[in-house]
């Protein structure tokens, strides 16, 4: 169901109004019943959601078709989520989804899932622009998309992911060493 849910999310965005710069991305759902696990939503499924987000987002923006024609691919360095409340079957919701940090080489975006005014899940995504090793300046991206302000400000938010990410890392990394 995952395939149908991000094949029916790119032919939604293909219909929407293009998106201008770094504008925020709304984008309503709707619990399936495929997606439950005894009674909630399970995270799998909440990651998959928060993917069409990021589909919407590249889809509307014009990235997927620039993408496409530079043989790009765009990899994702870290996700990192966390769960507050539960959905239900047949439950709708909404993704937010935008751009927060752009560095030299990385592009941070965004997520919250809302329902009713409450926040439901929230994650910050670290993804890069490849074209098979090389990795594309962000900078040549965002010519591409012709965005002229994007945020370059790195804010407590994005400080605090890369150093828990970073440490993180170590420990996994250290934790194989038995």
């Amino acid at each position: 169901m995952r395939w149908i849910r991000l094949l029916l999310a790119l032919i939604q965005a293909k219909f929407k109004t293009k998106l201008i710069g770094t504008e925020t991305v709304r984008k309503s759902f709707r619990v399936w019943i495929s997606d439950i696990d005894v009674s909630v939503m399970n995270h799998a499924a909440i990651m998959t959601v928060l993917e069409t987000g990021r589909l919407d987002l590249m889809v509307r923006s014009n990235f997927l078709k620039v993408a496409s024609k530079n043989k790009w691919f765009f990899p994702s360095q870290a996700i990192s989520i966390q769960f507050y409340r539960p959905l239900k079957v047949f439950q709708k919701a909404q993704i937010f989804t935008r751009i927060s940090y752009v560095d030299a080489k990385w592009i941070y975006v965004e997520q919250k899932i809302e329902r009713k005014g409450k926040i439901i899940a929230a994650c910050i995504v670290k993804n890069t622009i490849k074209k098979g090793r090389e990795t594309i300046p962000t900078s040549e991206i965002m010519k591409a998309l012709q965005i002229e302000n994007v945020p370059t400000f790195k804010y407590e938010l994005i400080k605090t992911y890369e150093l828990e990410n970073i440490q993180m890392t170590d420990k996994l990394d250290d934790n194989w060493d038995n």
